[in-house]
């Protein structure tokens, strides 16, 4: 892992078009997978997984994703493999996308 620590994409979902937005998981999974991405945490509050314990934020899914490190984030959305198939998650769900610099390993707890 890079010593600027890892990178993390943090996604909040709303599905309106399931089959469509299934494709788009489906599709993404392989390209995550050649980008070196771990699933750290997915989470759907119709199904009691995910409890929003402060702010307005109103969502049904949230999904957490780690890479090396945020240039391999950024590679990754960027990419042709990506870019073939995100069209699938704009067209089936509303999206807050994040991309974020994580804390180095050897930075203390706050």
């Amino acid at each position: 892992m890079s010593s600027a620590g890892p990178g993390y994409i943090v996604a909040e979902v709303t599905v309106h078009d399931a089959e469509t937005y299934d494709q788009y998981v489906e599709r993404s999974g392989p390209v995550l997978e050649k980008y070196g991405a771990r699933l750290l945490a997915h989470a759907f509050p119709a199904q009691g997984e995910l409890v929003v314990r402060e702010g307005g934020r109103e969502f049904e899914r949230l999904v957490l994703v780690q890479f090396e490190s945020l240039d391999r984030v950024t590679e990754f959305y960027d990419s042709d493999d990506y870019q073939a198939i995100v069209g699938l998650r704009h067209d089936s769900a509303t999206s807050h996308v994040y991309h974020l610099q994580g804390v180095p390993g050897d930075v203390p707890s706050a």
